[in-house]
C-alpha cells in the first residue's frame, strides 16, 4: 500500500507540525519508509525545528508561485507513485486531495482535522474539497462531536486518534541547571514555577497568554512564592511584558524566547504547574493541544479550558483542572491551591504522567493507525 502525505508544514514547533510528524512516522512504520511519500507546503526557517526531519519535498512557502509548485508535484507524484490514499492534513489542501484522487478511481481520501479551522469559515474550495473526502481523522473527541452535531459528516467515517507525546524524550526528571540558566527560569527550589508555552501571537490569542497575566496578578500578593513563565516566542511577548511592568511584577515574569527542541523537556521539569487555558470561537480554539500532554508527561498538573477539546487532556482534579476560560477567579483560586500544597502537587505529578502512559503514548497512536488503515486494507491486519 502507498501514501501521498500532503501536509502544511512538517517543520515548526506547533501543533499540527508535531502531530503531523508522529503521524508519518507511525505510517513509515505501518506500511514501510518507501511507501509514503511527504510533501510539505512550507519548508525550514529559523525557527524550525532544530531536529532533522526527512520528506520527499517541500514547496519552500506559500504564494501564487509555490501554490503552483505544490500543485504541480502533487500530481506528478500520483502518475509515478501511483497512491492508494492521497492524505491531506489540513483542511485547505482537502480540494487538491478530492481532485487528484479522481485520476485513479480506486484511491481513498483520509483528511485530518484538529479545531478551530472547523468551526470558523470554510473556503469554497474547501466545501468542495470536503465532500469528497472518505474518511476523517480527528485529534479529539469534541472536534469530532461538532462535525457530528453540525451535520457535516454526511456518509463519512471519522475516527478519534489523541496526539501522542514521545515517553523517551519527555519524563520526569530535575530541569539541568544549565537550561535554567540558558532561559533564565528562576530555580523551582526557590519557589512556585507557573509555566505557559507557546507561540505568542495575536493569531495564538485564544490561547489565554493575556488572561493568564490577568490571574497572575490577582493573585500575586497573596501567593508571593508563585513565578510565571512565558516560554516561546511571538510578537506577543513585548504586549506581555508592557502588562507584567504595569501590574508591578516585571520581576516575578520571566520570558525565554524561542525554545530550542532538545530543551523542551527541561522547560517542562522547571514547572510546578502548567497552564494553557483557551477559549473557542470563530478562528479561536483548540482541539487536543499537545504542550499540556508534554507537560503531563514530565510530571506536571495542568489546567485547561473547557471551550474545546482541551479538556480531555484532564481528568478533573486527578491529573489537573478545567475551567471556563473566563472564570479568572476559579483558575487563581486552584493556582493559589497548588502552590501551597505540595502533596497534592505530587500526588496530581504521578497522576498526569500515568495517564499520558496509558493513553498517549506512540504506541498506541501508531496502533491505533494501524488498525484504521487495516479495515479499510484488511490484508494489513495479520502484518
Amino acid at each position: 500500500m502507498k501514501i501521498l502525505y500532503l501536509s502544511p508544514g512538517c517543520f515548526d514547533k506547533g501543533g499540527i507540525s508535531r502531530y503531523n510528524r508522529y503521524q508519518i512516522r507511525a505510517l513509515r512504520g505501518i506500511v514501510g519508509e518507501e511507501n509514503v511519500k511527504v510533501l510539505s507546503v512550507l519548508g525550514p526557517t529559523g525557527e524550525s525545528i532544530e531536529e532533522p526531519f526527512r520528506v520527499e519535498w517541500n514547496a519552500g512557502g506559500v504564494g501564487p508561485w509555490k501554490n503552483l509548485m505544490y500543485v504541480t508535484r502533487t500530481f506528478k507524484e500520483v502518475l509515478d507513485f501511483q497512491p492508494d490514499i492521497v492524505w491531506p492534513t489540513l483542511i485547505n489542501l482537502s480540494a487538491l486531495a478530492r481532485f487528484v484522487s479522481r485520476m485513479r478511481p480506486r484511491t481513498k481520501t483520509i483528511l485530518n482535522v484538529y479545531g478551530l479551522e472547523m468551526w470558523s469559515p470554510w473556503r469554497a474550495s474547501n466545501r468542495w474539497g470536503w465532500k469528497g473526502i472518505d474518511y476523517i481523522v480527528s485529534d479529539c473527541h469534541f472536534t469530532a462531536a461538532y462535525l457530528n452535531r453540525a451535520n457535516l459528516l454526511g456518509l463519512k467515517g471519522i475516527e478519534t486518534i489523541w496526539d501522542c507525546v514521545d515517553l523517551d524524550k519527555f519524563f520526569p526528571a530535575p530541569p539541568r541547571k544549565e537550561v535554567l540558566d540558558k532561559y533564565g527560569i528562576p530555580d523551582p527550589a526557590s519557589g512556585i514555577n507557573l509555566l505557559t508555552l507557546g507561540r505568542m501571537t495575536e493569531y495564538a490569542a485564544h490561547k489565554g497568554y493575556e488572561r493568564l497575566m490577568k490571574v497572575f496578578a490577582t493573585i500575586a500578593r497573596e501567593a508571593p512564592e508563585v513565578r510565571l513563565i512565558y516560554a516561546g516566542g511571538g510578537n506577543l511577548a513585548a504586549t506581555l511584558r508592557e502588562k507584567a511592568k504595569s501590574h508591578g511584577l516585571a520581576e516575578r515574569v520571566y520570558f525565554t524566547g524561542f525554545v530550542h527542541e532538545n530543551d523542551l523537556p527541561d522547560i517542562y521539569r522547571s514547572a510546578h504547574i502548567f497552564s494553557l487555558v483557551s477559549d473557542r470561537g470563530k478562528w479561536r480554539g483548540e482541539g487536543i493541544p499537545l504542550t499540556p500532554l508534554e507537560a503531563a508527561a514530565c510530571g506536571v498538573p495542568i489546567l485547561v479550558g473547557n471551550q474545546d477539546g482541551s479538556q480531555e487532556a484532564v481528568i478533573e482534579g486527578v491529573n489537573g483542572f478545567v475551567f471556563d476560560p473566563f472564570d479568572l477567579k476559579a483558575q487563581g483560586a486552584v493556582i493559589v491551591r497548588l502552590s501551597r500544597d505540595g502533596v497534592l502537587r505530587t500526588k496530581m505529578a504521578r497522576a498526569a504522567r500515568n495517564r499520558i502512559e496509558d493513553e498517549f503514548s506512540f504506541p498506541i497512536f501508531a496502533e491505533k493507525h494501524r488498525q484504521l488503515i487495516a479495515r479499510w486494507f484488511p490484508q494489513l491486519a495479520e502484518a
